[in-house]
Formats: structure tokens, C-alpha cells, sequence
């Protein structure tokens, strides 16, 4: 979670130094445990250092060797195998930070250097021998990084406080973003910002910018995972249990205390298990948060969104808490936080994890986001797969189990929908799709000025997310594309800096994406249980019944999470100080919002923190309909 920025005037005008300080001093709102600069004539590099791994308290950046400097944002995971391939300084491995391993990599293979590391990664090197900067994010898009070009003006960096403090750039908020974020409740973008003037460099991209030209590559693509043949389904599961194993471990390297999710579900449960286990072996011990509220009154304690969690940390000694959330929080961050920089308006449990993982002095949280949608994906599109792909008698023999355990025709309605309308109806007519024409009723607070390009944006990722997909391949590829991944990602990295922690994805590890796409359909699913192949890899991890009837819904912990955000909408939009903005109606949003109703849900027990299972239940995350920073976009 390092900071790091530049400035290079394309132009040959000398960098002002006091303006890369003042970037840096903004940049540096959550006290960095050294920074510094580094400037020659028209260059000028910034970086505020967050120490973490035991190496980085021996790393000074910026890092200049001979002819090349470079300023990053980086944890490189093949150290060893890269030290036996490149020129290092001639000390233990142990005392030599990442930053020598990225600079060595770009002396030996220059542009092509991503390609050989292997982590989470943003940096900038400038090249004076060729006058150019050469700039990289990693495969997944872990690490940030953020630009801004002109004819005469390239500036860069990992957080935009920073950048938006650089003199004469237009701070205008970017229309389409907005829209974007209206419809989908959080920005859906690989390059897009809040700001007109800035841009994201894509997941697996390069960038060299010279004072003559700017060119972007991708360097690796996710569809050009090959097929994985191996002989038989053990084999299959051996290799993804060594690829986890060796994901988790790798972001684990630290000299702080390591922290962990633990919803009671497979993803997180299967990573936070494999971490204890290894601290363990160490005399420590692993601290485990879990998103919902602790058990009170009225509340069953052995429901299993509360039991799961406190049975796995008390069979692995894992030093287990809840979290504490009310809707003044939810208000409270809604008012303080501001998405234009990258923060989200959702996932409001893990701002008090992040509190109390930074009173445990940790500043790593091992997370299981992505693994829904790569290595532990459910299956929806596996019968479609089948059906596409020839494999009629497993079909048959999937659809018959699925008659048996659900007793009734209803499973095999779902097949003729999955492997018939989908791939040869749905298909066909893709592209012919009708467009949906947004009105009052569909966004009734939004300018009726601003409506068309709303209406745009709802139609664009209507197609982009369609499902489910023809293929278990393209359902995953669909969730890649359109930055639902990514999205979450950035807005933690964003979140988290003031508490000086940074997030470890050991699901999203590019061997474990790799790996997943190559394996073939039928081992996704089995005897119609989903997410078959890394339920076998766990058995040894998780207790009976969580791995085989594992269920990934949160009902209480959403149902009080849609009452709390409702209050908490409801005292920030009484508080609104505006009529109206360009993309706002005000007093139209005011109506909508008192309007709503809480689905029938004792409103009362919520709000005291206790709940009764009868109660209905919301189906899905409760979607805010507005841009919760208000101020930010009027």
C-alpha cells in the first residue's frame, strides 16, 4: 500500500519541486513510515513508503541504479526463482526489498518484465538512456495506478489526493463515470475515474510515454489461460490445493500480525484456516473477523451465520470477533468519505474491521473476494457448458440427479432454459437486444437532462453482464470484463490507506486464475453440488457440513444491513444542503428516499441489534440509489 507519483513535463520544462512536494505532502494523509523524492530537469519521481514485508525496512525509494529510477507500489511473490535469473545486490535475499527485484527485471528484459513477475504491482520507472517512463500494473489490478496525459504533461501515481493537487488541472467530474455509478451503485471501469482528467491504466497493462509518443500494451490475457490436461480428478485437486497453499502463504510474508476474514462460508474459511495453521507453526496465532453483528437478544447463536465462523475458529484456535456496525457509522462514513478519489459507498461491516485491525498493529487482511467468480465459481453456466460442448450423457446424468434431489419437473425447466434458450435463442438475438428506455420511474431523482446518458449506461452493462453465459469460460471472462472484480478492489485499496493496511487476494492469484480456466467443465460440478472441485481440496480445511452444504447466503446480516443503510440515507438526505444539481433532483430524492419501506422489517429490533429469523429476508445486499457523497458530484 505504498504511495507513489510523477511528473514529467513532455515538454522539457524543469519540475517545479515544491509542486512534487506538495503532491507528496497530500498523498501522505496517512503518515507514511519514510518518504522522499527524487528529481532530474523535466523528471521528477514521489514516494510514501508503508513498511510490511520484512524487506521493505531495508528499501528506500525512490531507488535509482545507474541510468533508471523507479518509484512503485509492489509485493513480488517468485523472489527466489527470479534471484536465480537476474543481477541482485550481494547480500542475504532477506535484507534485499521487491523494488531490486523490479529494477533488476527491467534491466534484463526491459519492457517485457512484467511478463516474469509475479505478485501484486504498480510502478514507474523512468529510463534516462532511452528518455522514457515505463509504467506497469499487475495482471489482476491489485495495485493502482492512475494518470493523467497532455501534449505537454504526463503525471502519474496510486492515489488521486495527490494528483488532484498538481496546479491548472481541470478537476471536472467525469459525466459518464457518474452515470455509470448511477446504475451500477459503484464505477464499473478499468480506466475511468470521477475525474475528466485522469484516467486508470487497465489490469495487465504497460504504458511508455516518451515526449513523442504514448504507447499501451496488454501483456497477458485472461482468455489465454490454456486448457489444463491432467489424468484424472485427484490430480485436478492436488494441483489447486498446492496453488492455494502457495497463494496464501506468499501474501503472508510480513512483519506485522496477519488478519483475516471469516464469514463461515469456503472462501474465506479455506484461506484464514490454511493462515492459522501456518501461524501456528510459528507460536502465533491468526485474528479473525466475521461481518456480522454478535448474537443479542432474540438472535439464535447456532444459526449458522454466527456459528460457522466460531465452530471453524475454535476447532484451529483462531482468535475469532464480530463486528459492531450502527446506522450513525454507516451516516457517519456517508458524510466523511468521498468516492471521487476511489472509495466505495458499500460494504459498510468492513470499515470497523479495519479499525480493529489496526489496534491489533496487523496491516495485512487475508481476503476471499473473487473467488465466487473464478477458482470456487458455482456452476451456473455448467449445464449450458455441457450442452455446448457435446457431453449429452452427463448432462443426462446431472438433470436426472437434480430431478431426484428436488423432487419435481422444475430442475429439468431449468436445463432446457440453461442449454437450449440460452445458447441457441439468447445468443442469436445478442446483439439485437432491445434497448430499455429509462424514465421517471425507472431513475426518479436523476436530471431528465442527464437521463439519456444514464439511459446509455444501463443498456451497455445490460449486454456486458447478461447471464448466465453460454460457457463456465465466458460466464467468468463476463465477470473480468466488466470490472466487477476490479471494482471492489480499488475502492478497499482506497479505503484502507488512513488505517495502513493493505488487503492480500490469495484466490485472485494469477496461477489459481490460470489454472481454474483451463479445467475442464465437468469438474465444477458434481452429483449437482456446486463448486465440487475446491470442495474436495478443503475436506481436510472446514468441518463436514460447511464444506458439503455450504450456503453463501447472509440473511441476517443483510436484512439489518438494508435497515441500517435506509436510516442512515434517510438523516443524510434530510441534510442536504442543495435544490438541485446537474445530476440530481434534490427534492425528488428527498420523496423517493422517505418513500421507501424497510420490506416489513421490524425496524425497532434492527436498530437495537436484534433480529428474529421469521422475519423476511431481502434477497440480495440492499443497492443505495443515489451517489451517497453528495457533495462530491454537486
Amino acid at each position: 500500500m505504498s504511495g507513489f507519483l510523477g511528473i514529467f513535463n513532455r515538454n522539457g520544462n524543469a519540475v517545479e519541486k515544491e509542486m512534487v512536494q506538495t503532491m507528496l505532502d497530500a498523498s501522505d494523509y496517512w503518515e507514511a513510515d519514510e518518504k522522499d523524492t527524487w528529481s532530474e530537469g523535466f523528471v521528477a519521481l514521489g514516494h510514501t513508503m508503508l513498511w510490511n514485508t520484512p524487506e521493505s525496512k531495508y528499501e528506500h525509494l525512490p531507488l535509482k541504479k545507474d541510468a533508471i529510477v523507479l518509484t512503485m507500489d509492489a509485493r513480488i511473490d517468485n523472489r527466489e526463482e527470479l534471484a536465480k535469473e537476474i543481477a541482485l545486490p550481494d547480500r542475504s535475499l532477506s535484507e534485499i526489498g521487491d523494488s531490486e527485484f523490479i529494477l533488476s527485471a527491467y534491466k534484463k528484459w526491459g519492457d517485457e518484465c512484467p511478463n516474469h513477475l509475479l505478485g501484486d504491482f504498480a510502478f514507474a520507472i523512468w529510463d534516462e538512456t532511452k528518455q522514457q517512463l515505463f509504467c506497469a500494473r499487475d495482471h489482476v489490478g491489485v495495485k493502482q495506478f492512475y494518470y493523467h496525459v497532455s501534449e505537454t504533461l504526463f503525471l502519474f501515481g496510486n492515489d488521486l489526493k495527490g494528483l488532484t493537487q498538481y496546479l491548472n488541472i481541470s478537476k471536472e467530474i467525469n459525466d459518464e463515470a457518474v452515470a455509470n455509478y448511477i446504475v451500477n451503485h459503484q464505477l464499473l471501469s478499468n480506466t475511468l475515474t470521477f475525474f475528466e482528467t485522469f484516467m486508470k491504466l487497465p489490469p495487465a497493462h504497460t504504458l511508455i510515454v516518451s515526449n513523442s509518443k504514448i504507447e499501451e500494451k496488454c501483456y497477458w490475457r485472461l482468455e489465454d489461460a490454456p486448457k489444463v490436461k491432467l489424468p484424472n480428478a485427484e490430480a485436478y485437486a492436488k494441483k489447486l490445493r498446492e496453488l492455494l497453499e502457495e497463494a496464501v502463504y506468499a501474501r503472508m510474508r510480513s512483519d506485522y500480525p496477519i488478519t483475516s476474514h471469516l464469514s463461515g462460508g469456503l472462501d474465506s474459511s479455506s484461506i484464514a484456516v490454511l493462515a492459522a495453521r501456518k501461524l501456528k507453526e510459528k507460536g502465533e496465532k491468526l485474528l479473525a473477523f466475521n461481518w456480522v453483528q454478535e448474537p443479542g437478544e432474540g438472535d439464535d447463536p447456532e444459526y449458522y451465520e454466527w456459528a460457522n465462523s466460531k465452530m471453524i475458529a475454535e476447532t484451529e484456535d483462531i482468535d475469532h470477533h464480530y463486528v459492531s456496525l450502527t446506522s450513525k457509522d454507516i451516516a457517519a462514513h456517508m458524510s466523511e468519505r468521498n468516492i471521487v478519489y476511489g472509495e466505495t459507498t458499500q460494504f459498510w461491516y468492513e470499515y470497523p474491521v479495519r479499525e480493529a485491525v489496526q489496534k491489533s498493529d496487523s496491516r495485512t487482511i487475508l481476503s476471499g473476494w473473487g473467488g465466487d467468480e473464478l477458482a470456487t465459481y458455482h456452476g451456473q453456466s455448467f449445464y449450458a457448458d455441457l450442452f455446448m460442448h457435446g457431453k449429452f450423457l452427463r448432462l443426462f446424468k446431472e438433470v436426472k440427479v437434480r430431478m431426484k434431489k428436488k423432487k419435481g419437473f422444475k430442475p429439468l425447466l431449468g436445463f432446457i432454459y440453461h442449454c437450449i434458450s440460452i445458447p441457441l435463442v439468447a445468443r442469436n438475438l445478442y446483439c439485437k437486444m432491445p434497448k430499455i428506455t429509462c424514465d421517471e420511474a425507472t431513475f426518479p431523482f436523476v436530471q431528465k437532462e442527464f437521463m439519456t446518458m444514464v439511459e446509455k449506461e444501463n443498456n451497455r452493462y445490460r449486454i456486458l453482464t447478461m447471464q448466465p453465459q453460454k460457457t463456465i469460460r465466458e460466464h467468468m471472462m463476463a465477470y473480468w470484463d466488466n470490472a466487477h472484480i476490479q471494482s471492489r478492489i480499488e475502492s478497499w485499496e482506497t479505503a484502507s490507506k488512513t488505517t495502513k493496511i493493505e488487503y492480500k487476494y490469495p484466490l485472485l492469484d494469477k496461477r489459481i486464475i490460470e489454472y481454474i480456466l483451463g479445467v475442464p467443465v465437468e469438474y465444477f460440478v458434481q452429483d449437482s453440488i456446486g463448486r465440487y472441485l475446491f470442495r474436495n481440496i478443503v475436506k481436510d480445511l472446514l468441518p463436514k457440513n460447511i464444506v458439503w452444504n455450504n450456503t453463501k447466503t447472509e440473511p441476517q446480516r443483510v436484512k439489518r444491513l438494508s435497515i441500517l443503510s435506509l436510516d442512515a440515507l434517510k438523516h443524510i438526505v434530510s441534510d442536504l444542503k442543495f435544490d438541485s444539481s446537474k445530476y440530481i433532483m434534490i427534492d425528488q430524492l428527498f420523496i423517493e428516499v422517505n418513500d421507501i419501506r424497510p420490506n416489513q422489517l421490524d425496524r425497532t429490533d434492527i436498530l437495537k441489534g436484534t433480529s428474529k429469523n421469521t422475519l423476511p429476508i431481502p434477497k440480495s445486499e440492499p443497492k443505495v440509489i443515489i451517489p451517497q457523497m453528495m457533495p462530491s458530484f454537486i
